[in-house]
Order: structure tokens, then C-alpha cells, then sequence
């Protein structure tokens, strides 16, 4: 800076001259004086310089030394850098491997987890008794989230273990010893042989044996019995290994069809004591619908309306007897009605064929009774039926939550019990309606003829009534002229006498 200075000093002067227009000789010894100045300050210039190469010179050789030294240095730490870039990318591989690993464990894990949910419904239900410690382990290890992961995995390849054990026994058949449930909901001991689909089981001491089939609720399988020979075949089968076998082709199908289908004796026999008296109640009901109905079809059958018509005939002509005698020969309920009537015609006929037509319809509607009151009381005992059922269903789970098969043994009796008071209720309703239509049909005809007749036995009353009064007239009429003549009365007997019988 102090030799820019040193340059600049003769300039300023000079332009400072300039600006007080100062006089030629003061410009030249300006001019003088900044040479002198000028020269001095390249003289400076020169020292400093020196001064400078005097100094450059060390920090030269200070530089080449600590560039030598970094030379050195960095050929010494060399291999240190390669080692710690390779030790890097040492670690990004690593943790690729490690992620890779951690997905693929994941993966697994996975797999293993639908595999261990879904394994109890690959194998017989059966099988649980011998796989459920191995599964129920996985199980737990799955859904425990303080389970470490290598706990978790080794619990899941335990069961992978057992499965690949068991699927080695499997093939060609396997025996194994278990528990069952029979019908009734008692535990049986006693060994399975798993075929193919099939399993079968044999209670020890031979006290049962059939097909081992899944139950709702229960890890224990229940025993459906066939028939005695297979039953039998069964039993020698799973004790000795050798036998018949109850063949399938169907992979069990046709098997379980058949143990689980029920005839009506024993759909009769699970509803419950409360059975019997609804098939009581259905006998009557039935019993009673079907005589009903031949009666009054025997009743429409044996119909005459010719006799019908030919007592109103006799009737209208006042032979009286004659239409009695010929409601009595004929098989009409209509016209024994009207016969019967006749017989009682000098009292009120109205309240006469009244009576007759309401014993002919007593006769129609005998039985109604019992008709009305079992599809009345069918319902109640299917209700009755109901609550039995569930209490023993509900006493069952109170007992032992062991015996499915007792809880739902209890609600079948109920509902079977409840469908067939329902059954008997409906079944009975259609001949009932159709009884009552017909009992109504007969009452028409009945009300129809009985109307007919007392029209007709009105129609002659009345004709009777103006025969008398015209007879009557005549005879006052006689008496009047007679008494003119020999003024006396014609006739001893009173005036208004009637001739007539009434």
C-alpha cells in the first residue's frame, strides 16, 4: 500500500497545481519534485521486493516440506481410506442383506402364520388331539406381540415339523390313540385310523365304534354308528389294522349323508317325550278329518232331490201322511228333515223344521269338536315341546360345556317339537275349512227346502182360511133368507159357529 501511495503522491500534486493554475516555474519544480518522489518510491518498490524474496524463499522451502510431508502422509494413510470405504460399502451391502433378510423373514413369517391359522381345518378333527400342543404353541407365538421374532418363527417351524411328521404317517393310513364323544355326549377312550378322508373310530372294550365325524364347538370328534356290520367291519379295522373297509368313492360324502340323515322314527324320537302326545292329538285330528269327510260325502252321495220334490208335491196337496211316509223311506237328510218337521206341523211348524234342520247339521258337526281342540292344543304342546327342550339345552351347559352334542340335542327336541304342532295345526286346517264349507252348503239346502215348505203349508192355510169364510157367508147368507120366511131362526146353532175343522 505505502509504495501505491509513493507512485500516486506526484500525480496528486501535479493535478492539484493544475487545478490553482499555478505558474510555469511552480509546475517545473513540482515536476522536479514528484521525479524525486517517484524515484524514491521505485527505490522503496525495490527494497520491498527484496524483502519479499527474502521471504518468499523460506516459506517456499516450508512449503515444499509440508507438501512432502502430505505426501508422505497420504501414501501412509492410503490403505486406511481404501479399507474404510470398503468397510462402508461393507456396511450399505449389509444392511441391503440385512433388509432383504428382515423381508424375507417377513415373508415367511407370513406364510407361516396363514399356515398355522389355517391347519386345523386341513387336518381331521381328530388329529387335534395329537397336533394341538405343536399348534396351539404356533398359535400363541403368532398372537403374543412380546414374543420375540425368534420365538415366534421357532414355535411356527415346530409346527411345520409336526406337520411334515404327520403327513409321513398319514399316507397309506395311520392309528392313534384319542378321545371321542358318542350320541349321547359321553367321553369315549379308545383309537382312530385315519384312511385317506375317512377317520374311524373304536371305543375300547368294543363298547362303540363308527365313523368320527367333526362337531360344532367341541375339539372332540363325534361318533356316528352305521350300521351293525360296518360297524363291526369298523371295529376289527381299527384294532388290528386289517379289514374291510367302508368305502367311499365320493371322499366321505355319501357317508356323512347317510349318518346324517333321519328317518321319521328317529326325527320322532329326538323331539322328546313331548312326542307323544302330539301324535296322539294328530291321530285324532286326522282320524276325526277323515270319517268326517267320507260322512258327509256319503251324505252328498245319498241326496234325492226327487223325493224333496215330491213331499213338497204332497205337501202343497195336503196329503200330509203321504209326505211323511215318503221322508221316512228316503236317504235325503234333507228330506228326512222335512219329514220329521211334518210329524210335528199341528204345534208351530216353523219351530218344527227349525228342530229337524238342526239335527240334521248335529249329525254333520259331530267330531268338530275334537277337530277344533287338536289344532288348537297342537301349538301349545309344540310350544311346550320348545321350552323342554331349551331348559335340558340350558341344563346342559350348566353341566359340562364339554357335551355339544347335549345342547344341541336340546334345541332339536325343541324345534322338532315346535314343527310339529305346527304340522298337526296346519294339516288339520284344510279339512277343517273344507267341513265347515260343506255343513254350510247342507244348512243352505236345508234353510232353502224348509222355506219352500213353510211358503206352501202358508199358502194353504190361507186358502182354508177364505174356503171358511166363503162357507160362512153362505150360511148367513141361508139363515138370513130363512128367518124372513118363518121368523124364526133356521138353525140351533149359535151364530158364528164354524163348520169347518180348524
Amino acid at each position: 500500500m505505502k509504495p501505491f501511495v509513493i507512485l500516486c503522491a506526484p500525480w496528486l500534486a501535479l493535478a492539484t497545481a493544475h487545478a490553482q493554475a499555478p505558474t510555469p516555474s511552480v509546475f517545473n519544480s513540482a515536476a522536479t519534485s514528484a521525479k524525486k518522489d517517484y524515484e524514491k518510491s521505485l527505490e522503496d518498490l525495490s527494497k520491498v521486493r527484496a524483502e519479499i524474496d527474502k521471504d518468499k524463499e523460506p516459506m517456499n522451502r516450508k512449503l515444499s516440506a509440508a507438501e512432502a510431508e502430505l505426501a508422505s502422509l497420504q501414501e501412509k494413510f492410503a490403505p486406511l481410506t481404501r479399507e474404510l470405504d470398503q468397510a462402508e460399502l461393507n456396511v450399505v451391502n449389509l444392511k441391503n442383506e440385512v433388509k432383504l433378510a428382515t423381508d424375507e423373514g417377513t415373508y415367511l413369517t407370513n406364510i407361516m402364520d396363514e399356515f398355522t391359522k389355517g391347519y386345523e381345518s386341513k387336518v381331521h378333527v381328530s388329529e387335534l388331539q395329537r397336533l394341538g400342543e405343536a399348534l396351539n404353541k404356533a398359535k400363541a407365538a403368532s398372537d403374543d406381540e412380546k414374543a420375540t421374532a425368534k420365538d415366534r418363527f421357532m414355535a411356527q417351524v415346530g409346527l411345520i415339523r409336526a406337520a411334515i411328521t404327520r403327513l409321513a404317517e398319514v399316507i397309506g393310513g395311520t392309528r392313534f390313540e384319542g378321545q371321542a364323544v358318542d350320541s349321547q355326549g359321553f367321553v369315549m377312550d379308545g383309537k382312530f385310523a385315519l384312511i385317506g378322508p375317512m377317520a374311524f373310530f373304536s371305543a375300547k372294550g368294543g363298547t362303540g365304534s363308527g365313523i368320527a365325524m367333526p362337531q360344532v364347538g367341541s375339539p372332540m370328534p363325534i361318533i356316528r354308528s352305521i350300521t351293525p356290520e360296518i360297524n363291526a367291519s369298523i371295529a376289527t379295522l381299527v384294532e388290528t389294522g386289517k379289514g374291510m373297509l367302508p368305502l367311499d368313492a365320493t371322499l366321505g360324502g355319501a357317508i356323512k349323508d347317510f349318518v346324517t340323515k333321519h328317518s321319521l322314527l328317529d326325527t320322532y324320537k329326538h323331539g322328546g317325550p313331548i312326542m307323544h302326545p302330539l301324535l296322539l292329538v294328530s291321530i285324532l285330528v286326522f282320524g276325526t278329518a277323515m270319517e268326517r269327510i267320507f260322512f258327509i260325502l256319503r251324505e252328498k252321495k245319498r241326496r234325492q232331490p226327487r223325493d224333496v220334490h215330491e213331499i213338497l208335491e204332497a205337501v202343497e196337496a195336503g196329503s200330509f201322511d203321504k209326505a211323511i211316509n215318503l221322508g221316512r223311506k228316503s236317504k235325503d237328510y234333507v228330506a228326512r228333515a222335512l219329514s220329521h218337521a211334518l210329524e210335528h206341523v199341528e204345534t208351530n211348524i216353523s219351530d218344527a223344521l227349525g228342530m229337524a234342520a238342526s239335527m240334521e247339521i248335529k249329525r254333520f258337526k259331530r267330531g268338530f269338536f275334537v277337530l277344533d281342540t287338536g289344532m288348537t292344543i297342537a301349538p301349545l304342546l309344540g310350544l311346550l315341546g320348545t321350552v323342554t327342550g331349551m331348559m335340558a339345552s340350558f341344563a346342559a351347559i350348566g353341566a359340562d360345556m364339554g357335551a355339544p352334542s347335549a345342547i344341541t340335542g336340546g334345541i332339536a327336541e325343541a324345534l322338532i317339537a315346535t314343527a310339529f304342532g305346527l304340522v298337526i295345526a296346519m294339516t288339520g286346517l284344510v279339512p277343517f275349512n273344507y267341513l265347515n264349507n260343506m255343513v254350510e252348503d247342507a244348512e243352505h239346502e236345508l234353510e232353502v227346502a224348509a222355506s219352500k215348505m213353510e211358503l206352501i203349508i202358508e199358502k194353504n192355510k190361507k186358502h182354508e182360511e177364505e174356503l171358511r169364510h166363503r162357507h160362512r157367508q153362505m150360511l148367513a147368507g141361508e139363515s138370513g133368507g130363512l128367518q124372513q120366511i118363518t121368523g124364526k131362526a133356521a138353525a140351533s146353532k149359535p151364530l158364528g159357529q164354524d163348520p169347518l175343522p180348524a
